[in-house]
């Protein structure tokens, strides 16, 4: 009689505690819960966390590199008027220890204010490639920006994987506590097939559980410190994702991101700033065989007495004009040539990052494919089934038709099903932030219609 009210009592911890969570509605089927189709979870009680947009925007501001950039870039810019302005006039003075005797008197002092004039088109070509290194410092600037971004969504989209993952985790850690006391009741009862190995095998699992835990504990703080070294914050600050968010969604095709990335990426900005440059550099190169044309003015005092005798005293003025003659016409072919070979370098540079680009993007898509295609499979098939699987194995467990290896192995892979939908969803959008890198620009910005690409060929005079 006692062993079967221990039996009774088992059963009604099965129906009153343990059946209430595992057979718990799924949101798909009962046309509830996240837009995302999240069963289950949703219910689980979530962490507040920070926004992603507001740790974009302290990146942006805080961030040593894109600091260090952002100098770089402005540093660069600051050449422009310095090569663009003509070199200082010069201007000197001659004292004579002994005058030089003229007709109208003895010389006594020189001065003499000279200006050298390069040719004409040399101080624009200046200018022009001083203009476009400072452009591709801009562009590189972004470089930076979106590398830096990126690195702060990994870490924020795992940061969301390790919560949920320690929830989940969790919440299975708590149940399993019922599952023992179910266990023991019935070993204590004597029910058949219930023996001590199923309560030590509990018990293993509630251990394996808390090394998981300790690791998803010890992931978390190690990407909490990659976040806050990319936010340029202590690196004990914690920060935690939110418990949910909505999928990202993408519209555009591959090709169409190709040519995004064709006229977004700064990198290919940076290139093509660079081949005008260069351009530039040739244009220089060739005007280097046109001398530079000096003027100066000379003023010259003369004294009131002197050995003629028609000294009057008055000074004397005089303009010269001069002209370095270029005949070293090895070293200026040589110049040519190597501007040239630096041109023909940018443009195959460029073609090379045109091609890395293309193949990143391909690849990252293909990669976001497979995460929102399986995601889809879980949420509408897997999940849902897995549901109902545990569901029928709660009853035939409950019939004694089925042991407690083989109804915790069901809830196993539905735990593992859960974790993995988590799983992808964070690599889905931590894709998504790799091909907002690759593509140039956040996703919300991607342009529907084909963009042309345009750059100026010639640099505005400063």
């Amino acid at each position: 009689m006692e062993a079967r009210l221990i039996v009774l009592r088992a059963l009604r911890i099965v129906s009153l505690g343990l059946l209430p969570w595992l057979v718990s509605p799924s949101p798909l089927a009962v046309g509830q819960g996240h837009a995302d189709g999240v069963l289950s979870t949703d219910q689980l009680p979530a962490t507040a966390g920070v926004p992603l947009a507001e740790l974009v925007a302290t990146a942006r501001t805080n961030n040593p590199e894109i600091q260090a950039a952002r100098y770089q870039a402005r540093a660069m810019h600051a050449r422009v008027p310095q090569v663009a302005a003509l070199p200082d006039p010069q201007l000197m003075t001659t004292v004579f220890f002994e005058s030089i005797q003229t007709a109208a008197g003895p010389q006594e002092v020189m001065l003499s204010l000279s200006q050298r004039f390069p040719w004409f088109g040399k101080l624009d070509a200046r200018a022009q490639m001083a203009y476009y290194d400072a452009m591709a410092a801009y562009a590189r600037l972004e470089t930076v920006e979106l590398e830096v971004i990126e690195r702060v969504k990994l870490a924020y989209y795992d940061l969301y994987y390790q919560a949920n993952a320690t929830r989940e985790t969790r919440a299975l850690q708590t149940r399993l506590d019922d599952v023992l006391a179910i266990a023991r009741a019935k070993f204590e009862g004597n029910v058949p097939g219930a023996g001590l190995e199923s309560v030590y095998q509990v018990q293993i699992e509630l251990s394996r559980l808390k090394t998981t835990l300790i690791q998803l504990q010890q992931g978390t703080t190690m990407v909490q410190a990659q976040l806050a070294g990319a936010l340029h914050l202590p690196s004990e600050t914690r920060i935690d994702a939110v418990g949910q968010f909505d999928r990202t969604p993408i519209t555009l095709s591959v090709e169409r991101l190709i040519e995004v990335a064709q006229s977004r990426h700064p990198e290919l900005i940076a290139r093509r700033r660079e081949i005008c440059r260069d351009r530039a550099s040739v244009d220089l190169a060739c005007r280097n065989y046109w001398p530079d044309v000096t003027l100066s003015v000379n003023w010259y005092e003369v004294g009131g007495s002197g050995l003629s005798p028609v000294a009057n005293g008055e000074d004397a003025y005089s303009a010269t004009v001069g002209v370095n003659l270029p005949l070293r016409r090895t070293r200026l072919d040589a110049a040519v040539r190597e501007a040239r070979n630096k041109a023909s370098q940018s443009a195959r540079r460029y073609t090379a990052q045109q091609d890395k680009v293309q193949a990143e993007v391909r690849a990252l898509y293909a990669q976001f494919g497979e995460h929102d295609q399986v995601l889809d499979i879980l949420e509408s098939e897997i999940l849902p089934r897995a549901e109902e699987t545990l569901k029928l194995s709660v009853e035939a467990y409950r019939q004694n038709k089925l042991n407690f290896q083989q109804l915790f192995e069901v809830y196993r892979n539905l735990l593992k099903y859960r974790i993995d939908y988590h799983k992808r969803k964070a690599m889905r959008e931590q894709i998504i932030a790799s091909l907002e890198r690759a593509v140039g620009c956040a996703a919300d910005t991607w342009p529907i219609e084909p963009v042309a690409l345009l750059e100026p060929m010639v640099a505005p005079r400063p």
